[in-house]
């Protein structure tokens, strides 16, 4: 007998072999082992093949970080679907469009989302609604026992989507392969054990939550605490169920740091907390990293694009490289920084990366012309701006397309937020470029303060830490900046504020 292909549902198949009795998806309403998750997602992908829906279908899954979410992705992925994770913070006109590009068959949601999968459907019609919660009950008539479907691990099982921080996301194309080429370098570098117990609070339709962290968690056989992002959950999560291992957006761990009763939680069991998806200035780290009495802050880089992958700075690295995306890309993977001509930066010079590794997206659905764009040679073309310094660590300046040019003059708003970020009544910020009759552009930057603060105490501020031409011209100041929900600050509806 020949030995079965790996897939991702295979890793929850063996762990329910393996560890059967481990409690392994703890959420609000529910505490599931390893056994018990496998059961119901081969009693549901039964389901969903009595109903019609197979091998090959595109299925759209709307739902939060709990166990539905996962009853309906590993049941899909059994029936040989592909699944596709869903922002539930869209509008139904803006995911009928993305269902509609991907050209879904139907959507697995839950009972608080039935309103948007009827309106959705109005927009584009679907040949499968079916609400998980309900579906769980149903399901319970059918097996029990793995289905054994043959699956190849080079079939794409996954399509993931671009924030869209700048017109219709894109669906970015992955098979069982590249994500467990994945799951197994982020298993390596962050030392996961079974005895790991991972927080999943950023949403689970965004790539590092699930591909980079979920996935290296299932890998090695982790508890899994499930849930939604607020700073007092995120605290009480950690501290009730003695979690070692986070993932987080920037501003999770800002806001979390500002809870008036920090010092109630023990957070000294956290190993790891991990943060990306946007820059940490420096000075708010140091904020962070004294509020938690905690320094075990790794800085993750990657794109969705990657899988994501990337490349880490690890927490004694902080000392004297904070603000840098490190130096030593992760196991499987190669970083360069190049000039337009394809070659390699000297230190200070700024570049392109470029990354090439086990788990690069198979291509963008439907789009071979930005596929042949971003990836090019086995490179990945990611446009972020960068330098290397003398000790080769990374910095990045910025998103290639978010440079200011002013006058002729490039400006990295990337370096102006550092320096807003130093002022102590200054929680955030966002620098943009805005049209200027003279000038092209000219820099903006939006303030979200913390206290009391001023435009011209800021103007003074910059004055001896930025040269002329790199000052903010227009000052704006906001309670919250604008975010998707993997908490990318939406620049251009910062232009507006």
């Amino acid at each position: 007998m020949s030995q079965p292909s790996p897939t991702i549902h295979g890793l929850l198949e063996r762990n329910a072999r393996k560890d059967p009795d481990k409690e392994a998806f703890i959420s609000a309403t529910n505490r599931l082992t390893y056994a018990q998750m496998n059961r119901m997602a081969n009693r549901v992908a039964r389901l969903l093949q009595a109903t019609g829906v197979g091998g090959g279908d595109r299925m759209a899954i709307l739902e939060r970080n709990n166990e539905h979410f996962f009853y309906a992705y590993f049941a899909l992925l059994k029936a040989g679907c592909i699944a596709m994770p869903v922002n539930v913070r869209l509008t139904p006109a803006e995911l009928a469009v993305i269902l509609r590009n991907s050209r879904a068959k139907g959507v697995v949601f839950s009972e608080e989302f039935a309103k948007t999968a009827e309106a959705v459907h109005e927009h584009y019609p679907l040949s499968h609604r079916i609400c998980i919660e309900k579906a769980a009950v149903s399901a319970s008539s059918f097996a029990a026992d793995d289905l054994d479907l043959p699956i190849s691990s080079r079939e794409v099982c996954e399509i993931l989507f671009t924030s869209g921080t700048t017109g219709v996301p894109k669906g970015v194309l992955f098979n069982h392969e590249r994500i467990l080429a994945l799951a197994s370098a982020i298993s390596i570098e962050f030392q996961l054990t079974r005895d790991d117990r991972l927080l999943t609070l950023m949403p689970l339709s965004h790539s590092a939550p699930l591909n980079c962290f979920f996935m290296s968690g299932l890998y090695c056989g982790v508890s899994h605490v499930l849930g939604d992002f607020s700073p007092r959950s995120f605290l009480k999560w950690i501290h009730e169920e003695k979690t070692t291992f986070t993932f987080a957006a920037p501003v999770a761990y800002l806001l979390a740091a500002k809870e008036p009763d920090l010092q109630r939680f023990d957070l000294s069991g956290m190993r790891v907390f991990a943060y990306g998806g946007g820059p940490m200035p420096l000075a708010s780290y140091h904020r962070v990293k004294e509020a938690f009495q905690n320094g075990n802050f790794y800085q993750v880089y990657g794109l969705t694009e990657a899988g994501p992958n990337g490349c880490l700075l690890r927490p004694h690295e902080h000392q004297t490289k904070a603000g840098s995306i490190g130096k030593y890309p992760v196991v499987n993977m190669e970083m360069r920084v190049v000039r337009e001509d394809g070659s390699d930066t000297i230190p200070h010079e700024y570049g392109e990366i470029i990354l090439r590794g086990d788990s690069l997206m198979l291509g963008y659905d439907n789009n071979p012309q930005a596929t042949g764009e971003a990836i090019r040679d086995g490179w990945l073309y990611t446009g972020d701006i960068a330098c290397r310094d003398e000790d080769g660590y990374v910095y990045i300046v910025d998103r290639k397309k978010d440079v200011i040019i002013s006058g002729g003059v490039n400006i990295y708003p990337r370096e102006v937020e550092e320096v807003l970020a130093q002022h102590p009544r200054v929680l955030e910020s966002c620098v943009v470029g805005v049209s200027h009759e003279e000038w092209g552009e000219t820099v903006k930057a939006v303030i979200v303060p913390k206290g009391e603060v001023t435009e011209a105490e800021l103007r003074e501020f910059v004055s001896t830490r930025l040269a002329d031409y790199k000052r903010p011209r227009i000052y704006s100041f906001v309670k919250e900046l604008p975010r998707n929900a993997s908490g990318k600050v939406l620049k251009q509806q910062v232009r507006n504020l």
